[in-house]
């Protein structure tokens, strides 16, 4: 199935499972009342690491998972663990800073996080956004009209050498999820996934990483079953390692 194949198949799944709008509505209120909330992990959300120079400059922006919510400080987080495993990879020093906040959107992304980096060259931005998009219901239009725009100032303000796209997380798996709350917002998160490919898979520049890792949804979830654990962000940020390559693929 090619990928306008799919979008259509996806777009006409998630049409039908919105029949059962009432029962999400109920279930989604459960889920509020019964999962602790989690905080943003305390900690230093920049740092150095020392190694050759020029310096990596590595940007990490997004909504809770990339603010480490959950996990006990920053460093744990997917950002950092990715700067660490650049500079031993590389040899070169590396420059990182995360800016990030939970429940953030595409729109507010461009609107308000962005603004807290400073302009300038960058090596690579990561971006992983998508959940709070999913449980906004957001159109497949409007999501990929936002990544437009949120690209477009992404390399006005900072220039960057790439631009790596984290997939949607599939949340069908997220353990505080019940059926059938789960499989819709599970058919939502892979429309939005599949047209944020499609998008990347258009410009040389861009790159969509899936999280392609699940290998056991429960031992990679938080104690509230909806925000990825230390174990998560380890996998995750060698996935991204691998995306970004080594010293002669990066400028």
């Amino acid at each position: 199935m090619d990928s306008n194949s799919r979008l259509a198949f996806l777009e006409a799944a998630n049409a039908l499972a919105l029949a059962g709008a009432p029962v999400y509505w109920l279930q989604g209120r459960l889920v509020r009342r019964r999962t602790p909330r989690l905080d943003e992990a305390p900690g230093e959300r920049s740092g150095n690491l020392p190694g050759s120079q020029p310096a990596l400059r590595i940007v990490g922006l997004g909504e809770s998972p990339m603010a480490a919510v959950g996990l006990d400080d920053q460093d744990a987080g997917v950002v950092p663990r990715l700067a660490s495993l650049l500079a031993d990879r590389s040899g070169r020093g590396v420059e990182w800073h995360t800016a990030a906040r939970s429940g953030a959107t595409a729109r507010f992304t461009r609107e308000t996080l962005l603004r807290q980096i400073d302009p300038g060259s960058v090596d690579r931005v990561i971006v992983a956004l998508g959940v709070n998009d999913c449980l906004a219901l957001s159109s497949s239009g409007r999501w990929r009209n936002e990544l437009d725009r949120l690209v477009s100032a992404i390399r006005e303000r900072l220039d960057p050498g790439g631009i790596v796209f984290t997939g949607v997380p599939p949340m069908r798996h997220f353990p505080a999820l019940p059926v059938p709350l789960a499989t819709m917002l599970g058919l939502r998160a892979s429309l939005l996934d599949a047209v944020l490919a499609q998008f990347a898979d258009a410009d040389d520049s861009l790159v969509h990483a899936p999280m392609d890792f699940v290998e056991s949804p429960g031992g990679l979830f938080c104690c509230d079953g909806f925000h990825p654990n230390e174990r998560a962000h380890r996998l995750w940020a060698k996935q991204l390692t691998e995306c970004i390559g080594t010293r002669e693929r990066l400028r």
